[in-house]
């Protein structure tokens, strides 16, 4: 076990010693064992930044001004800025799942995969879309009007797909998460059938998602009256 630099007690805590209080300068760490936290992708909202700011108020360098140790002083800089990259990562689901992925040896790819159901209205989503966001570029209320009603048709699919895709994601953190628990709250040596290619996928499906909802969004928005000229 890991011990403290200052009273050699051993650490419970990766980043401040319960014994002595001392900040520690850490080494390569995932940002579950920073946070002190089991690699469970599914958290309770607060849950996770609730963690964050109770050891963010125990080992943040402005706590130890009074110290004219620079070793005390380093050790508190390096262990909020572990605690703020470990933060970033988790707080996010979806970044979340990108480590944890990553971390069991599969790469998230960043295609954007068209999901199943929609494979047959690509073509339709992209002319829409793009005739859409041509009429609004050039201010024609006319042409942007007459899309409405096949922007929204689209918008149904891809929010069913969207509702796959949430579905498709609770199963796989259930899977995750009921193998880290077999683990007693380690990384399980084994993971869920297929889980790591599966994921992937979901991923990419998600990242096609994304950028389709974005351009419907801003496709409902009325074509300004006197649109800016193209920069070129």
């Amino acid at each position: 076990m890991t011990k403290c630099w200052n009273c050699q007690s051993p650490l419970d805590l990766a980043l401040v010693c319960e014994r002595c209080g001392m900040p520690q300068s850490i080494g390569t760490l995932s940002p579950f064992d920073v946070l002190g936290l089991p690699p469970r992708l599914h958290w309770a909202e607060g849950e996770i930044r609730a963690v964050y700011e109770r050891l963010a108020r125990r080992c943040h360098p402005d706590m130890f001004r009074a110290h004219r140790d620079d070793r005390v002083l380093s050790a508190a800089h390096t262990a909020m800025r572990a605690l703020n990259d470990a933060y970033r990562t988790l707080r996010d689901p979806q970044r979340r799942l990108g480590y944890v992925l990553a971390a069991t040896g599969f790469a998230q790819d960043s295609t954007r995969t068209v999901p199943a159901g929609l494979e047959d209205s690509v073509q339709i989503i992209e002319r829409v879309l793009t005739t859409v966001e041509e009429a609004r570029r050039k201010g024609d209320r006319a042409a942007w009007e007459a899309e409405q009603d096949h922007l929204g048709a689209l918008e149904v699919r891809v929010t069913k797909a969207w509702e796959r895709s949430d579905a498709t994601l609770r199963q796989l953190v259930s899977e995750w998460d009921a193998a880290v628990g077999a683990a007693d709250g380690e990384w399980p040596d084994g993971l869920p059938d297929q889980w790591g290619p599966r994921v992937a996928t979901w991923a990419g499906e998600r990242a096609y998602l994304d950028r389709v909802r974005v351009r419907m969004e801003e496709g409902r928005r009325q074509p300004e009256a006197n649109p800016a000229p193209a920069v070129r």
